[in-house]
């Protein structure tokens, strides 16, 4: 029997159809999670009832499967809300094997659900995913991964556990160590203000396991969510110089080139023939300069900003042919934000020009920031709220240990909603404590002079201390 291309491809056909031995046709109509010839998970039709599917097709399937379905299992032993594993089967004449889970309409991932909740509604619903939690550590389960898209909310904002495959069962409750490790990893995946802010939202937890709330245990957690954090953003940036479902990288002639997958190559390589790299005529240069020229420009209907890394004169292209070059520091920096929760525009693609594996200019295209610099923001917006958002940028990046390296107000892009933080190619994270406490002093006095002796004056009080 030949492949189908749901076996294989990133890009399959719908809606397809699936036979299963001994239990009907499903009709695949929406894909909501693809690894190719590994997993594919869908929304599919049976008759009249609309199901979850997953498939599992790698090398290990029938032991993922049935990993999965013996975490889902343990689960609803437990009265742990999530959604009902329907039925066990395979694929006829494949042999791969599927689960089907009741759908639920209109769900969203804690994720996202999070990402658009005010504040209040966080603390609710941090406090729903807590008691879940606990439920699940009571019962004996672990999350190996701990991932906030293994739990939904419908849309009456019951939560639900998922993914039974990430969860290790276990025949008692489970110990404080790894209890504490794995709430470590939640609080990881969240701003560190989610627990810095509130440590009274562990209370619920330790009361559904029986401890006593102890400074103790929130101090493990926090060490342990501050590791995790940067651990996972080490690996978030990583992801951007490698092939994967959210990156294509690929050469084209003499250029590297990373981008988001959902940035189409064939919108950038029409870009980059029509204009071969350069500004034209009617674009708006933001920046002239020798060693950068930024531009704003449209690249397949998308408004984007492109800042091209220029090559001074022949010392300078000597050094810059055996270094890493500032837009690759940049879009690695630009990813890694992503896990501190601190905005900056979106890394769409990071472009390096090569002879000989030498590297030469270099190029970093982003999604255009809204607002305006912060220089002529806030003192138009001299309000409470204005001051308190930038001043919580600033704050987080010292809680996090990280340094900017230029904290000019231009480098602030601020509006109504938020604050973009931009020009990260000097961004880092020193290694040791005591140099990461001068260089984030550093980074908040050069903040500071940006200012009037008012403006400081109130900066000042709202940054206080909290260097990480």
């Amino acid at each position: 029997m030949p492949q189908q291309d749901w076996e294989y491809r990133r890009e399959i056909a719908l809606p397809f159809r699936l036979q299963l031995s001994g239990a009907g046709e499903l009709i695949c109509e929406e894909i909501l999670r693809l690894l190719p010839g590994r997993r594919l998970v869908c929304r599919a039709r049976q008759d009249d009832a609309l199901v979850l599917v997953k498939l599992f097709l790698g090398q290990d399937r029938l032991q993922e499967a049935a990993q999965d379905a013996r975490g889902v299992k343990a689960m609803m032993a437990a009265g742990i809300n999530t959604p009902p594993l329907r039925r066990e089967a395979r694929v006829a004449e494949k042999g791969y094997p599927v689960l089907l889970f009741d759908f639920i309409p209109g769900a969203r991932s804690f994720r996202q659900r999070w990402t658009e909740a005010k504040e209040e509604q966080r603390t609710k619903l941090l406090k729903a995913l807590l008691s879940l939690v606990a439920r699940q550590h009571q019962a004996g389960l672990r999350q190996r991964d701990f991932h906030l898209n293994n739990f939904l909310l419908d849309a009456q904002d019951r939560l639900y556990a998922i993914d039974g495959g990430d969860l290790l069962v276990g025949a008692r409750p489970l110990a404080e160590k790894k209890s504490l490790a794995n709430l470590g990893m939640l609080f990881g995946h969240l701003p560190q203000t989610a627990l810095l802010n509130t440590p009274q939202i562990l209370a619920g937890y330790f009361k559904n396991r029986g401890w006593s709330d102890s400074p103790r245990l929130f101090r493990r957690i926090s060490r342990a969510a501050n590791a995790f954090r940067h651990r996972r953003a080490r690996r978030i940036s990583r992801k951007g110089f490698r092939d994967c479902s959210e990156f294509v990288v690929r050469r084209k002639d003499n250029l590297r080139i990373c981008q988001r997958r959902d940035f189409p190559v064939a919108v950038l390589d029409e870009w980059l023939q029509s204009t071969g790299l350069a500004p034209r005529a009617t674009e708006a240069i933001l920046k002239p300069g020798n060693s950068q020229t930024v531009w704003l420009c449209h690249i397949g209907g998308a408004e984007v900003v492109v800042k091209r890394y220029n090559l001074k004169n022949r010392l300078h292209a000597l050094r810059r042919a055996f270094t890493r070059s500032r837009a690759s520091k940049s879009w690695e920096n630009a990813l890694s934000l992503r896990a501190y929760h601190i905005d900056t525009p979106a890394p769409l693609a990071m472009i390096e020009e090569r002879r000989f594996g030498l590297r030469q200019r270099a190029w970093l295209i982003t999604a255009r920031a809204k607002g305006m610099g912060a220089d002529k923001y806030i003192p138009e917006h001299q309000g409470n709220a204005a001051l308190v958002r930038l001043a919580a940028t600033v704050r987080a990046f010292g809680q996090n240990g990280l340094v900017h390296g230029d904290m000019k107000a231009t480098n602030f892009i601020v509006d109504d909603q938020g604050v973009e933080v931009i020009d990260l190619d000097s961004m880092h994270r020193p290694w040791t404590a005591p140099a990461r406490r001068a260089r984030i002093y550093r980074d908040r006095q050069r903040f500071l002079q940006n200012w009037e002796a008012g403006l400081r004056r109130r900066f000042a009080r709202l940054l206080g201390r909290g260097i990480g």
